[in-house]
């Protein structure tokens, strides 16, 4: 090798050390990652009361957002800019400090109190929003705004074993399978949605033994606060809706049929389509079969991961 030759290959060799190694560091689909905090952030859109927003965050493995940083705050500015036709307040977590109250028009009517749960006004001082200026100002926790998830990525937790972004999966090993149940009630396509982003999808009946498991395990796990019926739990699927009067096809969220899947029952009477309007599909706890709902209610629901393969460790 000539002189030349060892010269550029000592500063080739020396450029390559130098170089630095980054990582990838993953959390739920949802959530977008920033280097500078370190932690993922989401924002969620809808609006909802402050408690509601701490039952969501915790849900999803994060909490609601306290800035402890400019870089917070310009995270937040940034996802704001993506949504102009949004009002100016999201709600963020207490920082333990007192600002000045925010005013703007109330976005319900007060007159309509009476109907709601005033449980909900937990702190006397109010709830903190973070506004699309970067300030932190305080408003009556009973409003519904959207608000903003965060989660150190040191503390984003990963099941290794189900494979998923989240916790208090259970694996059965007679099905291959890890199931869950969130502990908030929400809409078919709001579970489409939260199972997706943990890396799971709605549970889909594949055999009839996987049925006994879920029925099983339904009938071992406390009812879902909230939910607007406690005997069902919505699963991955769902029809289409018709209106040229041809037969009504439920599908997994995989777009097969109930017989390609490997289990089509249905429990008695079902599906029925109840006021026209039941498309997507639950189960009961009772025999652990099929039966058809309105998507837009806010029922329980069963999160699913394949796990074909577990190393012994796992068990």
């Amino acid at each position: 090798m000539s002189c030349v030759q060892k010269c550029l290959y000592i500063f080739l060799l020396t450029f390559i050390i130098e170089i630095p190694v980054t990582y990838s560091k993953q959390f739920r689909t949802d959530y977008v990652y920033n280097r500078k905090t370190d932690a993922f952030y989401k924002f969620h859109i809808e609006s909802v009361w402050f408690s509601r927003a701490e039952s969501i965050c915790q849900l999803e493995g994060a909490s609601v957002m306290i800035p402890t940083s400019d870089n917070d705050v310009s995270q937040v500015h940034g996802m704001f800019k993506g949504y102009p036709d949004l009002g100016n307040f999201v709600w963020i977590g207490y920082d333990g400090k007192t600002h000045e109250s925010a005013e703007e028009q109330p976005l319900i009517n007060l007159d309509d109190l009476g109907s709601r749960d005033m449980s909900l006004v937990r702190y006397d001082r109010g709830c903190d929003v973070l506004t699309r200026d970067g300030e932190i100002k305080t408003y009556e926790c009973y409003r519904t705004l959207p608000f903003i998830c965060k989660v150190e990525a040191n503390q984003a937790y990963f099941d290794n074993r189900c494979m998923v972004y989240g916790r208090d999966y259970q694996y059965f090993a007679n099905v291959s399978s890890c199931y869950k149940i969130p502990r908030l009630p929400y809409s078919w396509d709001q579970a489409y949605d939260e199972c997706r982003a943990e890396g799971a999808h709605l549970a889909i009946l594949n055999s009839d033994m996987e049925r006994q498991v879920l029925r099983n395990f339904l009938k071992s796990t406390p009812s879902v606060p909230g939910a607007q019926a406690t005997f069902f739990f919505f699963v991955g699927i769902r029809a289409q809706k018709k209106i040229d009067g041809s037969p009504i096809v439920f599908k997994t969220v995989f777009n097969e049929t109930l017989e390609e899947a490997g289990y089509s029952h249905w429990s008695d009477n079902e599906p029925n389509n109840a006021l026209q309007n039941e498309y997507c599909g639950t189960i009961f706890i009772a025999d652990g079969k099929y039966n058809d709902v309105y998507c837009g209610h806010f029922y329980a629901f069963i999160c699913e991961s394949e796990v074909k393969e577990l190393s012994k460790s796992f068990q």
